[in-house]
């Protein structure tokens, strides 16, 4: 009879041991589902954000090469006469009045220099102007998570 106590008392600490390392190990395996969770809702995140970028990226350098593409067939119209640089300009005259001649039959021009600055200033503002609005839509869509 006192062997089968020590038999039935030992088996119920051992089933009691038992329970409290189940306990403690769910435990454990609950928090490391949980944190495994929230990681993978993180790199999710991440991805998609990431994505948001690349495809942000996509768009501006397209933008940026279509300017630059603009800036250049522009140039080439105007240097071989398809197209011609207008200006709004305003020139003194001289005091003393020139007959009128064929010197005079030109439409007045911008130098060669004058023109190729032109063309450069142009591609370089279209060039800011797509950097910054490239910038601001990321800082809006980026930053602001």
């Amino acid at each position: 009879m006192k062997i089968k106590l020590i038999i039935f008392i030992f088996l119920t600490l051992v089933l009691l041991a038992s329970v409290k390392a189940a306990f403690f190990y769910h435990a454990h395996y609950t928090d490391a589902r949980n944190q495994l969770r929230q990681q993978q809702e993180q790199v999710n995140t991440l991805q998609q954000r990431l994505n948001t970028a690349a495809a942000m990226d996509k768009k501006y350098v397209s933008q940026l090469q279509q300017a630059r593409e603009n800036a250049g067939q522009l140039e080439h119209d105007v240097a071989t006469g398809k197209r011609r640089l207008q200006l709004a300009a305003s020139c003194n005259r001289p005091v003393k009045a020139r007959p009128v001649g064929v010197a005079d039959a030109a439409s007045p021009r911008l130098n060669d220099a004058a023109q190729r600055n032109y063309f450069t200033l142009r591609e370089r503002i279209a060039t800011a102007r797509i950097q910054i609005t490239g910038l601001q839509d990321y800082i809006h869509q980026q930053c602001q998570l």
